[in-house]
């Protein structure tokens, strides 16, 4: 078999070093959750096991989700199969959960497509990323307004960073997407020929790609944020009227500005929580539904992408 040249040979001890880290650093956040929290989130559970099974399903759709949208940035470079994308994905996920704005990802998905270049599979993660971002940043935006102006929650808002700065980094990111192309060409005379020739990606997206990513983001979205709502119900007795559906992606946009991994930021979530559905639920059921979303959502995805990871480390031995 043929060795791996320049960067590559390094890829099977990156991959040990950065699954074993992923497996170590799940096992302890797990560890780190009391008994009875996770005894009262069992018994919530059981009560309602079959709402919980479309909980579930509901997670499947959204880790799918991101895996079609990869793939279908990834294609011209490579053609993978549904699952073959699922579990790179997750790889990703692994990584991302425990690095600061989720860098960790395009390290994950590049150990994995270790025939690309690494630069091709940042291009396409950060395209689903900022599609997926748009998503969170712009419906969020619009829910906040709609509370502003038309019911009495703008001052449960007041830790909400200014709205010029969100919309702001709407219009930067959109701006990237429109002028992307100009960008490239810019920049390529200025860069390494090989580097310069891995940009060329970048030219096969177009309005009609990147509309379908836009829409594979908005049911990704869409999942996560009705596991959230069932979650709510789920362990308050259906007590959360359906108006709170608004409120979800205020609470999302909220939690996407706070500058700390995926996988830290549990706290964050149900701080930010409490103040938004604090009216309408007790403590326990708002902890209980963001610890069992954060675990769902983060917890087991991650901890299934890095056992993927070592197990494609010893395949590959």
């Amino acid at each position: 078999m043929q060795k791996a040249k320049g960067y590559k040979r390094f890829y099977p001890w990156l991959k040990w070093i950065f699954s074993g880290v992923s497996i170590f650093v799940f096992v302890s956040k797990v560890l780190e959750i009391e008994g009875s929290l996770v005894q009262d989130i069992f018994d919530g559970v059981s009560k309602r096991p079959l709402l919980f099974f479309v909980i579930l399903l509901l997670a499947l759709v959204n880790w799918n989700a991101e895996a079609q949208k990869f793939k279908l940035l990834i294609r011209s470079e490579i053609k993978l199969s549904n699952f073959k994308a699922f579990l790179i994905v997750l790889g990703g996920m692994a990584i991302s959960n425990f690095t600061p704005a989720r860098t960790g990802e395009y390290i994950g998905r590049g150990l994995l497509l270790k025939k690309l270049h690494p630069v091709k599979v940042v291009i396409a993660t950060v395209t689903g990323n900022i599609a997926q971002v748009l998503m969170t940043y712009g419906l969020g935006l619009i829910c906040v307004l709609w509370l502003v102006f038309f019911t009495d929650y703008a001052e449960k808002l007041t830790e909400l960073p200014k709205l010029w700065s969100v919309t702001a980094l709407i219009v930067v990111m959109f701006l990237i997407l429109v002028y992307a192309k100009r960008l490239i060409r810019w920049m390529k005379p200025r860069l390494p020929s090989k580097l310069a020739k891995t940009l060329n990606m970048v030219k096969k997206y177009n309005g009609q790609i990147f509309g379908r990513v836009a829409g594979i983001a908005f049911v990704r979205y869409l999942a996560f944020g009705l596991q959230f709502y069932l979650l709510l119900q789920l362990f308050s007795d259906f007590s959360l009227p359906v108006f709170a559906l608004v409120l979800i992606p205020v609470a999302y946009l909220m939690q996407s500005v706070a500058p700390v991994p995926a996988i830290s930021d549990v706290g964050v979530r149900v701080y930010v929580s409490q103040l938004l559905f604090g009216t309408f639920l007790i403590d326990s059921a708002i902890l209980h539904a963001v610890t069992s979303l954060w675990f769902i959502n983060l917890i087991l995805p991650g901890f299934i992408g890095a056992i993927y990871l070592l197990g494609s480390s010893i395949k590959n031995r």
